[in-house]
């Protein structure tokens, strides 16, 4: 969004979130203050211009670092969300962020109530929808991990005795989030976006977060046994629909760049460079809320970004379906087994492990001994050191830059210097899933047509087979398990894994199982017989794979590597909501610990 971080030095006077010095005069104070600076309407903009700032980013903890959280991907050395190890914090810089937001959404919400009618009133409408919006997103992050949590719904000062206030149920907090999202939709968001304000939260990234957090409710209190589950999930069928409905967003497919398109639009930018087709972030219009980011400009700052580090586990390997669309571990699967086949006359190493798969694996993850462009110049260079083959730039091989043995090349741009990518917030995909899931769950089954209009049209965009009645019954499958593994392979890697989890109930069984990588007894980089030909599909080429890297970890009865064994990973009751920091509660004893915790 044009000069959206232009102004946030005097913004940020006005958020009182400074840490200068007292004596250090940055800004005439007499002149910059919200008394004088809320008279025009372009000041409640430049204020909503300082708000964008919350928008989540790349490898934030509430984004793509947040599946490090969960079953489906490895980071070395453990987790200690993941591995549920964590204890009482003393401070939490998630609980103080969000309070600081949500004053600073307040702060413009209060002045626009103070103008009289007749003004400028009307013409600021859209900039409080924004602060609304910004103000639902904030409690929603502490929501979703904390329950219950104080609600503040106006500027305090520090004698206000809502500020020893205690905490607010779950459904009082909800039916606030969705308050402040009704008022935003009401404003309406994003009538008054120009050319200049590509960027700005929209009517429809409301109803699109609306029936996000209504879908994570709605399914919390089904799975969690707490009742009036069908009042969320109506509310997240009808927001997601008149979404699907409205037309304003389409999946994105280019004819150009084939089988991936899927890859390719995650990491679109603003240089024909950036893909084979040469196409810019404009020829997508898929994501209908972004953090933005362009260098060319710097209008809000820009990233090279990367996958987070992210090392998906064998399980989320194992989530992709055959090509026929069935579960490889189905007894009519065409899967070919794990590892790689030698043929024994050639000599030639395949991945079958890859061949006949949902093409959205090899979108999302970088096939063993496949080049890839890594944005940087072109050299190939590698050196054995110690036990661990190095890559030292440029091209790499995929394969020892990860831990598990699954690379992630999901949002992995592919040009020196990486102009930046934007980070998606909210696209059409997961209001797809959003709707399938939710009328699934309300009635217990959902139709041909209305998957039709949610997940096949995922399927169609790959060219996998829909997901049917008929097929589920057929091949004996789920229903429900089906909708959840298309959420997790479409979603793969945007921070979802972790709440999908508690919301379903269903993390004690799955966080505490043991998390493993490839096999690496039927590997060739495992073997100490050097001189292996592997052939590389998209290069249509023999390559020679001449390393022996030592192994440095467990593997099971078969074969697979064990990066966490189950005996160090649990999940229990307690671990469904996070406990409230013992700062706050020392400072606030009307303040209840959650559940299980020992400052209960």
């Amino acid at each position: 969004m044009k000069n959206i971080l232009k102004y946030i030095v005097a913004i940020v006077v006005l958020f009182g979130t400074t840490n200068c010095e007292r004596d250090l005069d940055l800004l005439p104070l007499d002149e910059v203050t919200s008394d004088v600076f809320f008279q025009k309407s372009n000041d409640f903009k430049l204020y909503a211009n300082g708000l964008y700032s919350h928008l989540p980013s790349f490898n934030s903890s509430m984004t793509t670092s947040r599946d490090n959280w969960t079953d489906l991907h490895w980071v070395g050395g453990g987790q200690e969300i993941s591995n549920s190890s964590y204890i009482e914090p003393e401070n939490s810089g998630l609980w103080d962020s969000r309070y600081r937001r949500i004053r600073n959404c307040l702060v413009l919400i209060e002045k626009e109530a103070e103008l009289e009618a007749g003004t400028i009133k009307d013409e600021v409408q859209v900039y409080k929808g924004e602060a609304h919006f910004f103000l639902a997103m904030a409690y929603f992050d502490l929501f979703r991990v904390y329950g219950g949590v104080p609600l503040i719904k106006n500027t305090l000062q520090l004698d206000s005795e809502e500020i020893y206030g205690p905490r607010a149920s779950r459904k009082e907090v909800v039916d606030y989030i969705i308050e402040n999202l009704d008022a935003a939709i009401a404003a309406p968001v994003g009538s008054l976006a120009g050319a200049g304000d590509i960027g700005r939260v929209t009517l429809e990234a409301a109803r699109s977060y609306k029936a996000r957090v209504a879908l994570f409710e709605g399914t919390w209190r089904k799975f969690h046994g707490l009742g009036s589950e069908n009042e969320m999930l109506d509310l997240a069928i009808s927001e997601s629909r008149t979404v699907l409905n409205s037309g304003k967003h389409s999946l994105f497919k280019s004819d150009a760049l084939g089988d991936l398109s899927y890859f390719y639009f995650f990491i679109l930018e603003n240089d024909e460079k950036s893909n084979p087709a040469g196409l810019g972030k404009e020829a997508q219009n898929e994501y209908i809320l972004t953090r933005k980011h362009n260098k060319l400009d710097a209008s809000h700052g820009y990233i090279s970004t990367n996958s987070g580090n992210l090392s998906p586990t064998l399980k989320m390997a194992n989530m992709f379906l055959d090509n026929t669309g069935l579960p490889i571990d189905h007894p009519n699967s065409v899967f070919q087994g794990h590892g790689f086949a030698i043929d024994p006359v050639t000599k030639v190493a395949t991945n079958t492990e890859y061949v006949d798969r949902d093409p959205r694996m090899l979108n999302n993850l970088i096939e063993p001994f496949d080049q890839f462009w890594y944005h940087s110049p072109y050299h190939r260079d590698y050196s054995l050191t110690g036990d661990q083959l190095q890559n030292t730039g440029g091209w790499n091989e995929g394969y020892w830059t990860s831990a598990t043995g699954y690379l992630l090349s999901k949002f992995l741009p592919e040009i020196e210097g990486a102009l930046g990518t934007d980070y998606p917030v909210i696209r059409l995909a997961e209001v797809m899933l959003i709707y399938a899931e939710a009328v699934f769950e309300k009635d217990g089954s959902i139709s041909d047509a209305d998957l039709d209009m949610s997940i096949n049209k995922l399927r169609d965009r790959v060219d996998m087979p829909h997901l049917t009645n008929s097929f589920v019954t057929t091949n004996s499958l789920d229903m429900r398990n089906e909708i959840r593994r298309e959420r997790a392979v479409e979603l793969m890697c945007e921070g979802f894994r972790y709440d999908d989890l508690r919301r379903w109930k269903t993390a004690e069984v799955e966080m505490s199982q043991a998390l493993k990588g490839i096999q690496w007894t039927n590997s060739p980089i495992s073997t100490s017989a050097p001189g292996f030909e592997v052939y590389n599909e998209r290069t249509d080429q023999i390559e020679t794979v001449g390393a022996h890297v030592a192994k440095a970890f467990d593997v099971d009865g078969d074969g697979f590597s064990i990066m966490e064994p189950a005996s160090r990973r649990k999940f229990e009751q307690k671990h469904y909501l996070w406990p409230i920091p013992l700062r706050q509660i020392a400072l606030n004893p009307a303040l209840e610990q959650n559940p299980g915790w020992v400052s209960q």
